[in-house]
């Protein structure tokens, strides 16, 4: 297939160009491949041409060191058809070595904003100080939307059998998928209602977890008021997963005192087990909106407070 043409269908080893917020282009591998879902690889490469595809860079993983990320690899699973603005380079087969790579985060729906990462990457290195005036800005407007949004949970699973679950969880598993999939194989035996519940009652406790004493008491990366520098939306809702995944008496005791909280310690995969179940139950996308959002600054009385 020539270059610049639309691919419809994906193979592992494709590569695509990204056009980038500046007019320039990075570009994106295709890693691995299960059902309908695809594990993509951002490259380091960025520039004002497309990349041919014996560029050197578009055979490597680009490294994530903005913010909180820590020599993080750019890895993220996706679902659906290729995006129509996105362009097709060419395929870098992968080597037997070379072969598998593992990732557990999971970022919905494939579309033009996979890829974006060098960029930010790059803002990191060039434009810093602008960067993250930008983010500390686009937190404070997402914080006051949620401060005038009502948050009400819906019916929800009872504790006793949402805990039986959380603690079907094996942390004696390195692999994340397999730490989640006891608990995802017994969820996806109960009823549609249950699996909705069961994401309602995740919900409704990360959502009291999202104050702002317990974003304080969160180690390296934890709320500052007055600086706010380093300190990530994103980290702080994985680090609340992390005090669900623990069980019932440490989310109570960490609820009732945020000075508890782990430090620096997360589990982001808590939140794709009501995904997982869902899908493996129905064979269909999980689309359900909980009554209350577990985004961080969504519980505007623990911000204000």
């Amino acid at each position: 297939m020539a270059k610049g043409k639309l691919k419809n269908t994906v193979s592992i080893g494709d590569v695509f160009a990204v056009s980038l917020p500046d007019g320039r282009y990075g570009a994106i591998r295709v890693a691995d491949q299960i059902d309908k879902s695809y594990l993509i690889i951002t490259t380091p490469y960025i520039g004002t041409e497309i990349p041919a595809i014996e560029n050197e860079f578009l055979g490597d993983i680009l490294i994530q060191n903005r913010f909180f990320f820590d020599n993080s690899r750019a890895l993220l699973w996706v679902e659906g058809k290729v995006p129509k603005e996105i362009i097709y380079i060419g395929n870098i087969p992968f080597s037997d070595n070379k072969r598998k790579i593992f990732c557990s985060s999971f970022g919905g729906k494939w579309d033009d904003s996979v890829g974006m990462e060098v960029f930010l990457e790059w803002r990191w290195e060039h434009d810093r100080e602008n960067f993250e005036k930008e983010i500390r800005e686009e937190e404070k407007r997402i914080q006051e939307e949620y401060h005038n949004k009502p948050q009400k949970p819906k019916k929800m699973m009872k504790d006793e059998t949402f805990w039986s679950i959380i603690f079907l969880l094996d942390f004696y598993e390195n692999d994340e998928e397999k730490i989640i999939e006891p608990a995802v194989n017994a969820l996806a035996k109960m009823r549609v209602k249950d699996i909705k519940e069961f994401e309602e009652a995740l919900s409704y406790k990360l959502y009291l977890l999202d104050t702002k004493e317990h974003a304080k008491n969160t180690g390296e990366y934890s709320y500052n008021e007055i600086t706010q520098k380093h300190f990530s939306a994103d980290l702080f809702l994985y680090i609340r997963c992390s005090v669900i995944a623990e069980g019932k008496e440490y989310f109570d005791d960490c609820l009732n005192n945020p000075q508890n909280m782990p430090k620096d310690n997360s589990f982001e995969p808590l939140l794709s087990i009501a995904t997982e179940a869902y899908t493996r139950r129905t064979g269909k996308e999980f689309e359900y909106i909980t009554g209350c959002d577990y985004e961080t600054f969504s519980n505007a009385a623990g911000w204000n407070s």
